[in-house]
């Protein structure tokens, strides 16, 4: 364990959907979607994932299950909030389906599993973060959309070693989950 191994060190965590800036020490290192353009930044690739279109057996029962990419049109849809897409990466259900209405947007992707395993429609979900939940059946399953989370931190703090503990810490545990991660896994 990270705090553990380094007693000294003092953790935050905060999951919230909007943009560090590591320049003005708002945070020593964050976890994104989608490589930095731009900054004195040093990055690394964290792990590449996957997204796949998922529905409860409820849902599927009432509404059908899709044959087709067109045929989510007559569907509910669950998404995210367009209003709050704060990374172009995360705008993914254009490019499974232009046109794509999400019937019910959530901001987080956990409220859209919740929301789907409660059965609500079909979204796009990460993969790792379904992975072996039998309430969620994946369909079309060879839609499939690649991401990447990246690690990022102020060039400045290149040398800071609490920084570099918890880059590498990061990179340990997705090593060591890699399966979770692999395009190769069966969905769901």
């Amino acid at each position: 364990m990270l705090a553990a191994e380094f007693p000294n060190l003092s953790i935050e965590l905060v999951p919230v959907p909007r943009s560090f800036s590591l320049a003005e020490r708002e945070a020593d290192i964050a976890i994104m979607v989608g490589r930095p353009g731009t900054g004195r930044l040093r990055v690394r690739r964290l792990t590449d994932y996957t997204l796949g279109l998922y529905a409860s057996s409820g849902y599927l029962t009432r509404a059908g299950m899709p044959g087709e990419i067109d045929d989510l049109l007559h569907h509910d849809l669950v998404g995210y909030v367009d209003d709050l897409i704060y990374s172009p990466e995360l705008n993914y259900a254009v490019e499974v389906l232009p046109g794509w209405r999400s019937r019910i947007g959530l901001a987080t992707a956990v409220g859209q599993i919740e929301a789907v395993a409660a059965g609500a429609g079909i979204g796009i979900l990460h993969d790792f973060m379904v992975a072996g939940r039998n309430d969620l059946v994946p369909i079309l399953t060879n839609i499939r959309i690649k991401r990447a989370y990246w690690t990022a931190w102020h060039e400045n703090l290149r040398t800071a070693r609490r920084v570099q503990a918890v880059a590498n810490f990061l990179q340990h545990v997705v090593w060591e989950n890699r399966e979770l991660f692999s395009e190769t896994r069966q969905p769901g």
